[in-house]
């Protein structure tokens, strides 16, 4: 049996991943990037949301949070606000990023977790 110190906790995961025309938008600052999706993707910010039931709450979670996701995804990479598109937009959030949500999340490390100010 696992380890009876793994706890599960009331949170889902979400995973924005970045597609073809997150990297357009980087490509075209003033500072451009040579990276690409796949460097982008490797190591993506994994942002716990409400946990849930069912499968039909996943896009209600999706569309609550996604405006904050957006934010951080493109102040990850550029600071100057005068050249993100529109965050409030959830067609354009769809159509620069792939979400996935997972149901299940467990803690692996013990001791209490730390939260940083950001």
């Amino acid at each position: 049996m696992a380890d009876e110190r793994v706890q599960s906790i009331n949170r889902s995961v979400l995973l924005a991943r970045a597609k073809e025309p997150f990297l357009d938008w980087l490509r075209s600052l003033p500072d451009p990037t040579e990276i690409t999706l796949e460097e982008i993707n490797r190591e993506c910010t994994a942002y716990l949301v409400p946990e849930y039931d069912l499968d039909s709450d996943v896009p209600l979670i999706v569309r609550d949070v996604f405006q904050t996701v957006f934010q951080i995804e493109l102040e990850s990479w550029w600071l100057d606000e005068s050249d993100w598109p529109d965050t409030s937009d959830f067609v354009l959030f769809n159509s620069w990023f792939a979400v996935e949500v997972h149901s299940v999340t467990r803690d692996l490390t013990p001791g209490p977790i730390e939260f940083d100010d950001v």
